[in-house]
């Protein structure tokens, strides 16, 4: 490691210790269609319920219910964020007790 440097905390990880100018960094999941290889990228959400879509030169942020039509195969996809805690369970990563 270069000289006056610090280490980088791992992707995803959580700094519950940043200050009032860093953002803490949450993991978020993809929503994805899978009518192609590569499956097309519909959108990213968090497990606080908060879905991020970007079309074109904009970017939305929603949260709870969103509808989408993926622009490759006209499929209308739903995704609802009111996430049920067995539902969190399956979900891989730091959200699953005891890990």
């Amino acid at each position: 490691m270069p000289s006056g440097s610090s280490p980088r905390p791992a992707p995803g990880s959580l700094r519950p210790s940043a200050g009032p100018h860093e953002a803490i960094v949450r993991p978020a999941y993809r929503w994805e269609c899978h009518c192609r290889n590569p499956a097309v990228l519909l959108g990213t959400y968090d497990l606080d319920g908060r879905v991020n879509i970007k079309m074109r030169d904009r970017y939305w942020h929603i949260e709870g219910r969103v509808a989408t039509t993926c622009p490759k195969c006209g499929r209308q996809h739903v995704l609802d964020l009111a996430l049920d805690p067995d539902f969190v369970k399956t979900l891989p990563g730091p959200w699953q007790p005891g890990r």
